[in-house]
């Protein structure tokens, strides 16, 4: 991938440039905070864009804020770049344009990608003829950096910038290819967007939002309109929060990184299905970018419980644990939430769990020493384990997805399931257990219906089961 160097000093320099003149708020009520919502040039597909934006703009004129609008066909930079100042967030609809893509590979065209396509003519059509009827406001664009080195579709026609929203503003990209992750995809035939792939594109698109001190969010799953409440109404929660809360949002599957341009920032990616989206496939649908401890008020949130799980995207379920006396972390005020658990600690994690009482016997001779040794006997007296084989208990060996499934299956006396959910378990001693925590709702899989029966369980993850099998 081609890498640039990224000047944020610029940016910087530019944007203190700028003098913004605000209206006088009225006497009687002060306004509320700005919310602008542009419309790209979508060709058939923007009247329903509009109705999606319309819808947006209700739930946030109900939240109290001031809402304004440019919607195609006046969508041009010029008019966006003035619905934008001072804008607390920003909602896009229309085409997206991000690296890497068919067209450039992994070199990224920051005068084109990363931005928003726009009319090039207030008034003119919805047609999306690129450099005809629309033209890509790129990252240059957005961040008032374009030269004579760019494209003459944009600097003809994406000058003026950089754009100027309200500090700690919030970026929301809906159903906008490349922002959360995936790219054009009209043939089943094309390959499916691989991680690195996404990665990349969040990482590239969010940028120029970051730069500017906004917070990033990306989603194919029509619901800006709800985002933008929650940014609106939850002014305290974390941003990270926030995005936990979408109907998109996928634990299991979402992968968390630290932001390489951006200090501070991490950016989210994470592998879903929507259905008659990709012929079924999954795909890179939802997104974020930025530090998922701030706020929307423009704090931070409650410290933590335990000092390393802020990037996890089990956080909400470790704390669960936790609050329920299942865990104490891993000591020194942290869980340590991507190392393996162990068959002893499995065990220590099931029986405070359930409460299981003191056994009376001790039924393993390969425990003797470790702090969980009263754990493992309180499962064996359950009957929820018989050990590793041979009268052995092997406690220091890592737990896969399978005897997890064993695991909590026995302990919960979980019914027998009728489908088989995963096709990569077969012949697996664990299958049915597999199946009885899928019937229950207790466990997805990994990806794209398979369950990885032979992948380690992290600590995080088993923080996840418990809670979905406990609450």
């Amino acid at each position: 991938m081609l890498v640039r160097a990224r000047a944020l000093s610029l940016v910087i320099a530019l944007l203190g440039a700028v003098v913004v003149l605000a209206p006088a708020a009225s006497p009687a009520r002060a306004a509320g905070p700005k919310v602008a919502i542009i419309v790209g040039p979508v060709n058939t597909l923007t009247d329903s864009y509009r109705r999606s934006a319309d819808r947006v703009a209700t739930e946030a004129a109900a939240a109290g804020a001031t809402v304004v609008k440019a919607y195609s066909p006046n969508a041009t930079f010029a008019n966006v770049r003035a619905a934008v100042n001072g804008a607390k967030v920003i909602v896009y609809f229309g085409h997206g344009n991000g690296s890497p893509n068919p067209y450039s590979g992994w070199t990224e065209w920051t005068d084109r990608v990363n931005g928003w396509g726009l009319n090039i003519t207030a008034g003119a059509s919805d047609l999306d003829g690129i450099n005809v009827n629309m033209v890509y406001c790129g990252e240059k664009a957005l961040l008032g950096t374009l030269g004579a080195g760019d494209g003459a579709a944009q600097r003809a026609n994406c000058t003026g910038g950089p754009i100027t929203p309200a500090p700690g503003f919030t970026m929301v990209y809906a159903q906008a290819h490349y922002a959360p992750g995936f790219g054009e995809r009209y043939v089943e035939s094309t390959p499916v967007t691989t991680l690195a792939e996404a990665q990349a594109r969040v990482r590239n698109y969010s940028y120029p939002v970051l730069a500017l001190g906004g917070t990033y969010i990306a989603t194919a799953y029509s619901d800006a309109h709800e985002i933008v409440k929650r940014v609106l109404t939850q002014p305290t929660t974390t941003f990270g929060d926030i995005f936990r809360q979408g109907g998109g949002y996928s634990p299991l599957t979402l992968t968390a990184a630290a932001h390489p341009d951006v200090a501070g920032a991490e950016y989210w990616v994470q592998q879903t299905t929507i259905s008659g989206f990709h012929f079924g496939q999954p795909d890179y649908w939802y997104a974020f970018a930025g530090n998922p401890n701030a706020t929307p008020e423009g704090g931070t949130g409650p410290a933590l419980r335990f000092s390393d799980i802020g990037s996890s995207p089990f956080i909400a379920d470790i704390l669960w644990i936790a609050e329920a006396g299942i865990t104490n972390g891993c000591g020194n005020g942290q869980y340590c939430p991507s190392a393996t658990v162990t068959r002893d600690q499995m065990a220590s994690f099931i029986a405070r769990a359930l409460s299981l009482p003191a056994a009376t016997a001790d039924y393993f001779p390969d425990d003797a020493g470790t702090i969980f040794e009263a754990d493992i006997n309180r499962l064996a007296q359950a009957g929820i384990t018989n050990g590793c084989g041979n009268g052995l208990y092997c406690p220091s060996q890592a737990v896969t997805r399978d005897q997890m499934a064993s695991f909590i299956a026995r302990a919960l006396s979980l019914p027998a399931a009728t489908t088989d959910y995963f096709s990569d378990d077969a012949g697996s001693i664990h299958e049915a257990n597999i199946n009885r925590l899928a019937a229950a709702g207790i466990s997805n899989g990994c990806a794209g219906g398979v369950y990885c029966p032979l992948d380690a369980v992290t600590r995080e993850q088993m923080a996840a089961f418990l809670h979905r099998a406990l609450d």
